[in-house]
């Protein structure tokens, strides 16, 4: 259940530097919200920067998620992803998980990338054995948006190497189809529809119970998620972007 959330707020934030993908422009912001039934229960940001570590240039990617209102009051959860990546692949040099859910559980992992020799060192579970061109979970799903979707079938699979959760996990997405979605705030907009391929766990009522929209256009925004639980539906939909390639076609 853990590795869902966090690849769908993930998903929801991506975003890559103008530097390497004309896209998507420098600065980019998008916030989105989530809402169970009629109460919005959550927050979730992204923003990026170029910095320089020792003589080398980097990206610099944040996503961030937070409770709000009333659910804030009952379960107090915040949540930061980061990762510092190579200009021309994406590669994670360097990444990190701060997670922060009430006063139960608290966790601060830093992760050091070594491509050439296919490991990693996590502060918490130490080195490990990854597979060629790994992403962290963060770095992976911004790498989404720069892959060509023009050209995708019914049933097309994208597949990408991660260490997440302290393990080899590869990230799945199917494409279903393309698809208009409607944003309250904004208005109808072309989209790609994916479903990630995940184990069926308590949780979800089936394996396609997550669904991902990405702006079928030249900049490829998440502009929705949807989970089908096992009591009631989640819903993430974009309320606010700034500083886009490309104009989103809302209608």
């Amino acid at each position: 259940m853990k590795k869902i959330v966090v690849l769908l707020f993930c998903l929801i934030s991506g975003v890559v530097l103008r530097a390497q993908n004309p896209v998507i422009s420098e600065n980019e912001l998008l916030e989105y919200e989530i809402y169970y039934a009629f109460v919005t229960g959550a927050k979730m940001t992204l923003e990026t920067e170029t910095v320089t570590e020792n003589g080398k240039k980097l990206y610099h990617l944040v996503a961030k998620g937070n409770t709000i209102g009333f659910v804030d009051k009952i379960y107090h959860i915040m949540e930061d992803y980061e990762s510092w990546a190579d200009p021309q692949t994406l590669l994670p040099d360097h990444a990190l998980k701060n997670v922060r859910e009430s006063e139960q559980y608290k966790r601060y992992i830093t992760y050091k990338f070594d491509h050439q020799n296919n490991k990693v060192t996590s502060s918490n579970s130490g080195v490990s054995d990854i597979k060629k061109e790994c992403y962290d979970i963060v770095a992976a799903c911004y790498k989404i948006r720069m892959l060509d979707l023009s050209g995708l079938k019914s049933g097309d699979e994208i597949t990408l190497n991660t260490f997440f959760g302290e393990e080899n996990w590869p990230l799945k997405l199917r494409y279903i189809k393309t698809e208009n979605v409607k944003i309250s705030k904004f208005g109808k907009i072309s989209c790609y529809k994916f479903i990630p391929i995940v184990e069926v766990s308590g949780v979800f009522t089936a394996q396609d119970a997550l669904s991902i929209w990405i702006s079928a256009d030249q900049n490829k925004i998440p502009i929705r998620a949807q989970m089908s639980l096992m009591v009631g539906s989640a819903k993430v939909d974009l309320i606010q972007y700034k500083n886009v390639k490309f104009p989103l076609n809302f209608k």
